[in-house]
């Protein structure tokens, strides 16, 4: 069983990240996502970009596969995505309605006391935009101006978080998403 599949290409950065907390990891290419070949998991990393072509080929594999993702997180998954990069977008693969909406910026954020805000290291992360989340999301941070920058939401067994910070996240947040998590397939 592997621990991580991150969708997209190779990076050192992940590697590195992922190799310091002892987690097994794949990079998955976007073609394959849904292929019936894949081994478990119990987390997919979606990083930031994943619907700009300038940077990712990820969201025509995301649309194709949304029955197996909602599959994932309901068997006990827990799914993790990042800002798409673009000016809007409506995450239609997911389950659940979500918005994003991108805005640069640095962010005061206020502590929370939902064990996934520890995908952050700062209370002023970078932040590519804001969330407007639908039914079954819980507002965890929100930026300055009172709008949302980390949701997450139970489906079955497992979770959805999603965020529009702009930063790695933290070893703290992976160890926790881990722990949290049931091996299924995507």
């Amino acid at each position: 069983m592997t621990d991580i599949a991150l969708l997209g290409a190779r990076t050192f950065l992940f590697e590195k990240l992922f190799e310091e907390i002892g987690a097994s990891f794949q990079f998955l290419q976007p073609a394959i996502l849904g292929s019936p070949f894949l081994p478990q998991y119990k987390m997919l990393l979606i990083p930031t970009g994943f619907a700009n072509p300038d940077y990712s080929k990820a969201l025509p594999a995301l649309q194709r596969a949304r029955s197996n993702i909602a599959d994932f997180v309901k068997r006990g998954g827990v799914l993790t995505v990042f800002g798409p990069m673009v000016s809007e977008h409506d995450y239609e693969w997911l389950p659940l309605k979500l918005k994003y909406v991108c805005e640069l910026g640095t962010q005061t954020v206020t502590p929370s006391q939902h064990e996934c805000s520890c995908i952050v290291c700062t209370l002023t992360p970078e932040c590519d935009g804001y969330l407007a989340p639908g039914e079954g999301f819980e507002t965890v941070l929100k930026d300055d101006n009172g709008r949302a920058v980390l949701v997450a939401a139970k489906y079955g067994e497992g979770l959805i978080v999603a965020t529009s910070v702009h930063e790695f996240p933290a070893s703290e947040y992976i160890k926790w998403a881990l722990s949290q998590a049931k091996s299924a397939k995507i």
